[in-house]
């Protein structure tokens, strides 16, 4: 099942309102130890203020007389509970912001940020767990990146999960990672399928690390 913005979203919400001091907010970011503050008003969503806009009056003796409403955004780009992931994730890139509020209808129900969504991505391509990649070049359409992890696969490879990024003109990198195992007879194998083995990292398998 594909992830959604509800499963990696933040529930447990702090707010402020629009007429609190940006010496409030700040004290919120601070002790949450958090970066975006969604701004309401009679329970509606009005502004975002971010540890950003409060930077210019830090360390002014404004601090205590400036209203959250002077620094907000009032710009909020938002996104639905059941959107996908990767909806999120264009958003924050296209519109170069740090947090999506989540909305449903027009009740607030939790708030996504990139951390959120690179701890995603961390956890779904297997980058925290010991592991093997192979970066491999693909010219040709899907039935040559199934015929690639057959032969991966043929060959005793366990798939942990694949990445994949534009290459050369008319090519695919898919960076396949595995298993830990010995990377050496899977290159041969892709080679000798016609397959350009761009890089692999690995190790060789210990006695210990044999399936049981």
């Amino acid at each position: 099942m594909a992830l959604t913005v509800r499963d990696v979203m933040v529930t447990d919400l702090v707010t402020i309102g629009p007429e609190a001091t940006a010496r409030a907010a700040w004290k919120l970011m601070r002790d949450g130890r958090f970066r975006h503050l969604p701004v309401l008003k009679a329970g509606r969503l009005v502004g975002i203020l971010s540890d950003r806009d409060l930077r210019p009056v830090l360390l002014s003796p404004s601090l205590a007389r400036v209203r959250v409403a002077d620094l907000m955004s009032e710009e909020i780009s938002t996104v639905r509970p059941g959107a996908p992931v990767e909806d999120a994730a264009s958003l924050l890139v296209t519109k170069k912001i740090g947090c999506l509020p989540v909305l449903d209808g027009e009740r607030l129900v939790g708030i996504v940020t990139e951390t959120d969504l690179l701890a995603v991505l961390v956890e779904v391509l297997g980058l925290l767990t010991q592991s093997t990649r192979l970066d491999v070049e693909i010219t040709a359409g899907p039935e040559a990146y199934e015929r690639a992890v057959e032969i991966v696969r043929g060959h005793g490879g366990r798939i942990i999960s694949v990445g994949a990024v534009p290459g050369r003109i008319g090519t695919t990198v898919f960076s396949i990672r595995l298993e830990p195992c010995d990377p050496e007879p899977l290159v041969k194998a892709l080679s000798e399928a016609g397959f350009r083995v761009l890089s692999h990292r690995g190790h060789p398998v210990r006695p210990s690390d044999q399936p049981a």
